[in-house]
């Protein structure tokens, strides 16, 4: 055998190893470069995970600040609804809107039905009406911001039926008023007179329960007087 042939031999054993050794190289490098993959992969899923919990965790977060802030705003506009005092006299309800001060205490009664007149008022008070003078006004009869009773509802010339009754004649009597204010409160009005009138309970239903009137309750009552004749209107 030729030196030539010897080489051309062994380089033919040669090259199949070299090219069985380079390529499982290539193989490890492989899967290498796949590990990596597989790895950076997971690590992408891990820190897309967090971000979203983290994100997911922020959003509960604003939502309870907003919550706790809209939670915080409706306390504070309920106290100042519930907690708010009038900035003066006029905004009690019972007075319409008229100072407190500007009423008197009616002569006569106690405790105190406190009057003011809101139109006319030329006649003296502590001057009382003869027994049995029949009258016909025009009332309105309240409890806070209710009207329980009214005679301006309806038809008529005036705006309403005229209520008749005579005075000094028992309440809920025949010819009597349906309460003993009115007996009180007509007293040294004028024709053409409007009273307001805060009643106590005393004049008013006293103990009972009336409508929304709760027992032992002040009431509103308000006089028009239309006309003065010793008979004629009927209750």
């Amino acid at each position: 055998m030729t030196p030539w042939t010897t080489l051309s031999v062994i380089s033919s054993r040669i090259l199949p190893f070299s090219s069985s050794f380079s390529s499982s190289n290539k193989n490890r490098k492989n899967r290498k470069q796949i590990k990596r993959s597989l790895t950076t992969s997971a690590d992408s899923a891990d820190n897309d995970k967090n971000n979203a919990r983290v994100e997911s965790e922020n959003r509960g977060e604003n939502e309870s600040t907003r919550r706790s802030a809209m939670v915080l705003g409706t306390s504070v506009v309920t106290f100042a609804l519930f907690n708010a005092q009038p900035a003066t006299a006029k905004l009690q309800g019972r007075t319409g809107g008229i100072p407190i001060e500007n009423f008197r205490d009616l002569p006569g009664t106690n405790p105190a039905i406190k009057y003011y007149d809101m139109k006319g008022g030329g006649g003296d008070s502590a001057v009382p009406f003869p027994k049995g003078t029949r009258v016909a006004v025009h009332y309105d009869l309240k409890f806070r911001s209710l009207t329980i009773a009214s005679s301006r509802v309806g038809a008529g010339v005036t705006g309403g039926t005229p209520y008749g009754f005579n005075v000094g004649t028992p309440a809920a009597t025949p010819g009597g008023p349906f309460l003993p204010a009115f007996n009180y409160g007509i007293q040294g009005m004028g024709v053409g007179t409007v009273r307001r009138m805060l009643v106590p309970a005393e004049y008013a239903y006293g103990n009972n329960q009336v409508q929304e009137i709760p027992p032992n309750s002040e009431v509103t009552l308000d006089l028009e007087l239309l006309s003065i004749a010793k008979t004629g209107l009927s209750k």
